[in-house]
């Protein structure tokens, strides 16, 4: 895997994601101050541009090309980056600026993302679902790298935590632009299962005819909605609101939860030839992870909170069992339109989560808000399991 420019390229582009997480919320929450309606707010606009230009984006992808698409938006997101540090260097924090920024980060992110997932099922000769649990490793030691990164911050500042972003997400397009030069040239997309259509009705089309995806779609929209905010939202006003003398030590809340990510993950994928049955797998793991969130409540120390978020970290186990049928299911002339759907349902569908999560926990308080998020994961993952897709789900 480590041989791998594509690999590479992936690692440096999550890298690059792993450190903007933990830039962006020592920047709200820490450097500018913000309230948790406001930290709410910033965290849903960035994301908000996956609810509309995702799609475009994985429309655009089939059209052009993955690779071009990808260096395009990837080029440009680190133009964003650099940008808004140099800004904020000069002027400080500006509300309209961090807005356009937001924007901006959001919508090249959101056209860059889907992208290079288009190129997992061809990384290896292997399996499709062997080739999404190498990607999640990659993705979660990559995400390590960008959240140890994040200690650095009090050092960096603002100016040295944006450049540094924009360097990786740079690196990442360079690295890819290698992957391509090795083979000499681009692959054809394998693991097609029929013809299908990037317009609407195709889709729509495929989802009628190919439920598991439709289900595992569902799956990504629970997490967009529910988990993804959580981190975001809930562990930075639990830490301020509980232990506000580890503030500067935020990162490591996120270090704890992508070892966790990355131990799971890697074991998954030493013994993915076992895991006959990886949907079953899937709700289970969600379902112990709206327990650890719920146990959080009960953390008596920042370090019993490292340790529980820890533990948490393998729900990101979940999306990496079933994302491989997901891909192995969607046919090659709409991989990247339907790659695109199912990340507007996680990443658009979080921008809505942040912002209403953001506002949860600005009225009942960090505690109670986890309570009933834990509450209402269990209940989406005991519904999924009654429509039976993702029980009977079968590795691709």
């Amino acid at each position: 895997m480590f041989r791998s420019k594509f690999f590479q390229a992936y690692g440096f582009w999550h890298w690059g994601e792993g450190l903007q997480t933990v830039l962006f919320t020592w920047y709200m929450t820490f450097h500018a101050g913000l309230t948790a309606a406001e930290i709410g707010f910033y965290q849903a606009l960035v994301l908000s541009p996956f609810l509309i230009f995702t799609i475009a984006g994985g429309a655009l992808t089939d059209r052009i090309g993955a690779r071009k698409s990808f260096a395009w938006s990837t080029l440009l997101f680190a133009l964003v980056l650099a940008g808004y540090g140099l800004a904020d260097h000069g002027a400080g924090f500006l509300p309209w600026a961090f807005f356009a920024y937001c924007l901006l980060a959001g919508i090249t992110s959101a056209v860059s993302n889907p992208a290079i997932d288009t190129f997992i099922p061809g990384a290896t000769p292997q399996g499709a679902q062997a080739n999404a649990l190498l990607a999640a490793t990659a993705h979660n030691i990559a995400k390590l790298s960008g959240t140890l990164t994040g200690l650095l911050l009090p050092w960096l500042l603002a100016l040295g935590g944006f450049g540094l972003n924009a360097v990786l997400m740079a690196m990442s397009v360079a690295m890819l632009s290698l992957h391509f030069r090795s083979l000499g040239r681009t692959p054809a997309p394998r693991l097609a299962v029929r013809a299908g259509s990037s317009s609407l009705r195709g889709v729509l089309q495929h989802y009628r005819t190919c439920p598991e995806n439709f289900d595992i779609l569902l799956s990504s929209a629970m997490l967009g909605l529910l988990v993804v905010p959580a981190g975001y939202i809930l562990w930075p006003l639990l830490l301020r609101e509980r232990f506000p003398e580890y503030g500067g030590m935020i990162a490591l809340l996120f270090i704890c939860s992508w070892i966790g990510a990355i131990s799971i993950t890697w074991l998954a994928g030493r013994h993915s030839a076992r895991l006959l049955r990886p949907g079953r797998l899937a709700l289970l793991v969600w379902l112990a992870w709206a327990g650890g969130l719920a146990a959080l409540v009960l953390a008596g120390s920042f370090w019993a909170m490292c340790a529980i978020v820890m533990l948490m970290g393998g729900g990101k186990l979940g999306k990496a069992l079933v994302y491989g049928k997901y891909l192995h299911n969607s046919p090659a002339d709409a991989r990247g339109v339907l790659i695109a759907v199912d990340q507007t349902a996680f990443w658009g569908l979080a921008a809505l989560g942040t912002f209403a999560m953001g506002q949860a926990a600005e009225r009942l308080g960090a505690a109670p808000a986890m309570l009933l998020v834990s509450a209402l994961v269990s209940v989406c993952v005991l519904l999924l399991a009654a429509r039976r897709q993702l029980t009977n789900l079968v590795p691709a």
